[in-house]
Order: C-alpha cells, then sequence, then structure tokens
C-alpha cells in the first residue's frame, strides 16, 4: 500500500505524534485471522525497484504487510488499520533498538515510523482503501446573535460534524441565507480532517462577511455538510454535499433535509 505513497510521507514526519490508544483493535483472534487469510505475496513497505529504495521496508516489514492485508481485508475502518500500523512500527523499534542502549537509532526510527504513518493517514490513503464509502451527518446544532462593531448584530451557527464512512474524510460546513445564497464556510480556507466514526464541530457565521448580518439573514437559513471526495485527485478539491440541516432564524430549530435520490 505505502508503493503509491512514497511522496507523501517525506512531508510528513515535523508533526506532533497522535494519541492513540494502547493495543491493537485487531489483536482480537476472530478479526486477526480474517486479515492473515488477505495478505499477497507482494505486500511490503515500498513495493520493488526503485519505491523499494524510497520506501525501504526496514525494521517495518512485517507491520506494512499487516497493514496492506488490513485494508484489503475490510475487517476494520481505515483509521483503526493505520493506528494498529503505528503501534506495530513502535515496537519494532522498541525491539530492535531499545531506548536505554540506543536512544539515537530508537529516536530516529520513531520519526520514520510516524512518516510512515502519516502517508497513509491520509487523503492518498483514504484513495487507497477497498470499498471507501463517502458519508457525514450533522448532530446537534447552537445559535446565538452577538453584538459586533458598530452594534451589527451577527448570527453564528455551531453544528457538530461526523464522519460517518470507514476511511478518513476532510469536511466543510457552509451557511446560506433563507434565499440561498453563500454567507460563510467553516473553517474558512482549509478543512476539518475526522477519522471514520469521529465528532467535531464546526461553526459559520455572518461576522466574516461585511455585507451579511443576523438581520439580513433572512427568517430561516441553511447548513450543509460536505466532504471532500478522496476518490480522485483534484487540487481544488471535488467537494460532495452530505447532510443539510434547514433552521428557523428566530428559534434555532433546525430540520433535515432529505437527500435527492
Amino acid at each position: 500500500m505505502l508503493r503509491t505513497l512514497f511522496a507523501a510521507a517525506l512531508a510528513a514526519s515535523l508533526l506532533a505524534p497522535p494519541a492513540l490508544a494502547k493495543g491493537r483493535a485487531r489483536d482480537n483472534a476472530v478479526v486477526s485471522a480474517s486479515v492473515m487469510s488477505a495478505r499477497e505475496p507482494l505486500d511490503a513497505c515500498g513495493g520493488r525497484d526503485l519505491l523499494d529504495a524510497v520506501v525501504p521496508d526496514g525494521p517495518f516489514l512485517e507491520a506494512c504487510k499487516f497493514h496492506d492485508a488490513c485494508y484489503r481485508s475490510g475487517q476494520l475502518d481505515q483509521g483503526v488499520c493505520d493506528a494498529d500500523f503505528l503501534i506495530d512500527m513502535r515496537e519494532a523499534c522498541d525491539a530492535n533498538w531499545p531506548k536505554a542502549s540506543a536512544s539515537g537509532k530508537h529516536a530516529a526510527c520513531e520519526v520514520a515510523a510516524y512518516t510512515y504513518y502519516r502517508a497513509v493517514n491520509s487523503r492518498f490513503g483514504s484513495m487507497l482503501y477497498p470499498r471507501g464509502v463517502t458519508e457525514g451527518q450533522l448532530g446537534k446544532v447552537s445559535q446565538t446573535v452577538s453584538e459586533g462593531i458598530n452594534g451589527t448584530r451577527h448570527l453564528e451557527a455551531c453544528a457538530e460534524a461526523r464522519n460517518a464512512s470507514n476511511r478518513k474524510l476532510r469536511f466543510l460546513l457552509t451557511l446560506h441565507d433563507a434565499r440561498g445564497e453563500w454567507v460563510a464556510t467553516a473553517p474558512g480556507v482549509s478543512s476539518l480532517s475526522l477519522q471514520p466514526g469521529e465528532t467535531k464541530t464546526l461553526c459559520a457565521g455572518t461576522s466574516v462577511s461585511w455585507f451579511r448580518n443576523a438581520a439580513n439573514i433572512g427568517d430561516a437559513y441553511a447548513l450543509t455538510l460536505k466532504v471532500d471526495d478522496p476518490s480522485t485527485i483534484n487540487p481544488f478539491w471535488d467537494l460532495l454535499d452530505v447532510d443539510r440541516l434547514d433552521c428557523e432564524t428566530a428559534s434555532g430549530k433546525c430540520v433535515r433535509v432529505a437527500k435527492a435520490t
């Protein structure tokens, strides 16, 4: 799996490591057996020829083999496969270069492990995760109206965004007024990356605009959850609408809009 991700690995090692639960999700004997049955002879970190030199197996060969099989088996979602992958690589570092006797090599191994992890726990990894779905859901909504500059009142709507898919995805929340005109996008020029099943809150409001405020947004507004579809590589993103809530400005009460079939 890593053979197609070597470029992403080179830029990822400077980020802080994630907080991961101890132990592997696939330590369950039934899950592990199913994953093992999905292994193929060419599973490795970098594959063959040049890519094997760019993404060498090093001490991570068995971890890479299991990670490839984990994706292929579909027994665990992408986030869990990636988390187990990092745990396996860190254990390989501990086994080959114990901190007490080889602290320098151990530290270098940890950096390499996290670089490999970041390469797969990414949009590229999501694109390669077999049978990956693209789903998201809006949850609880809260609405506030506050006074801004020159007494202008601004509306802000915050909604829980949940990754309801089996792979890591990037989300955006858009706010449209009663006429369907765009007002704001959160989190702005970036996006919110969520692991499968993860939920975080996004907020969009009129304060980002010179021309919009709580008074002229209308008697209703719409919150739409959008996701970057990882199935294609597009520098400008491929955004899909996955959920929408229509809300009353006066009460803040929202109802879900059924998807078109």
